[in-house]
């Protein structure tokens, strides 16, 4: 399976910034409390990154953790737009058009 291009990039950023510090691998793993071989594999992109582990990441690089993160580009806002939208069935359409229409009326706000 292809690592995900988010993390690839969050990786690529991390391992940039790392060397520009001439800071080893082993060097940052012991400052955010993991092994060599998660910086490693952080850094390929073949290893998701919690939430925590990114802003001790981003701290002991002297970043904001914004700064390792991918911009957002167009196609992925789309892919993620559509990887969540689930179709739903005309029943299930007409049941939220009526709970919106109660809402709206009931607020005494037209449409």
């Amino acid at each position: 399976m292809a690592a995900d291009p988010r993390y690839l990039a969050f990786g690529e950023a991390m391992a940039v910034r790392r060397e520009h510090l001439r800071m080893t691998q082993a060097e940052l793993a012991s400052r955010v409390s993991l092994s060599r071989a998660s910086i490693a594999n952080i850094e390929r992109g073949r290893q998701s990154v919690l939430l925590h582990h990114a802003c001790d990441i981003a701290v002991a690089l002297g970043l904001a953790v914004t700064d390792l993160l991918p911009a957002p580009t167009k196609s992925t806002i789309e892919d993620r737009a559509l990887s969540v939208s689930n179709p739903v069935s005309p029943k299930a359409h007409a049941q939220i058009n009526d709970l919106i229409a109660t809402a709206l009326a009931s607020a005494k706000v037209r449409p």
